[in-house]
Order: structure tokens, then sequence, then C-alpha cells
């Protein structure tokens, strides 16, 4: 028997994801820019028809990489859930302050507020 391999909506392919440093500073630096109190968000269009996300979670936002990690799951949830609000572009998703006390609901509303400015 033979296994076929379902792509389902719960999951996060790497097709989805910015790895290279030089896709990063691209981002960075061609993208526009849009922040609020804890974030900052640089979108850039892109040609492969589909969006991908780039996550940059420093120490200032967190000590704790328990607690790092635990908002890079939350961006990524929202990512996963939201792939149609980001059009084609590709995101970059920088946390700016100490977020690891708010909660996720928190968090998630401020995130919607800055995808609205993605065209």
């Amino acid at each position: 028997m033979e296994k076929v391999a379902i792509e389902s909506d719960n999951s996060f392919p790497a097709k989805f994801k910015i790895k290279t440093s030089r896709d990063f500073h691209y981002i960075l630096t061609e993208g526009a820019k849009t922040h609020s109190e804890n974030f900052i968000l640089y979108s850039k269009p892109n040609s492969l028809g589909f969006p991908r996300l780039g996550l940059s979670v420093g120490k200032k936002a967190s000590a704790s990489s328990v607690k790092r990690n635990r908002i890079k799951r939350v961006l990524r949830e929202f990512f996963r859930k939201n792939k149609l609000a980001f059009f084609s572009n590709d995101v970059v998703f920088i946390v700016k302050n100490n977020v690891s006390n708010k909660k996720s609901s928190e968090l998630l509303l401020e995130v919607k507020k800055l995808t609205k400015h993605i065209k």
C-alpha cells in the first residue's frame, strides 16, 4: 500500500519560511516598514505566488528561550491561519520589546492591526 502525502492547512512547510540572511537583508532594506508598540513588520512583494514568513525574536523580547519560542509559535500560527491576508508577500516580523508577559490574544490583536497595512 502506498502512502499519500497530503499537505494539510495545519502544517507550516519550508516553502513558507524565509531562511537565508540574504533574503532577510533584502526584505529589511527594500521592504515597506510598519510598526506598532511591540512589533516591526517589513513586507516586500514576491513573485512566488504565495507568502513567506521570517521571524526575528531576540533576547530583548525575552531572556528566556522558552518564552521566545512561544512568541514565535504565536506568530507562525497567526501566519498559518491568515495566509490570504499576506497575499504574495515576503513578511518579516521583528519583536521590539519584552512581550513574554502579554497574553496571546493581545499579541494577535496587535499583529492583526499591522497586517492591514500590507498591500
